[in-house]
């Protein structure tokens, strides 16, 4: 499980950070007042930062699986 641990933790990133993309996006465009280049960046932000929390998530269930 430790070897395959990063790996998932990888792909739930990937999937969790192309999933919240748009909503994101959306969400940043309704609550805040930002527009194109600055839109798109914060997005980037905050969608990378959700997809690293649930990617950390992944590995610290992992760890407390396996009794590190």
């Amino acid at each position: 499980m430790n070897k395959l641990s990063p790996i998932i933790a990888f792909v739930v990133f990937m999937g969790v950070f192309v999933l919240s993309r748009t909503a994101t996006r959306d969400f940043l465009e309704s609550w805040v007042a930002l527009q194109g280049v600055v839109l798109g960046l914060a997005s980037l932000v905050a969608s990378m930062g959700i997809a690293a929390l649930a990617a950390g998530a992944v590995l610290y269930v992992s760890r407390m699986i396996t009794g590190e």
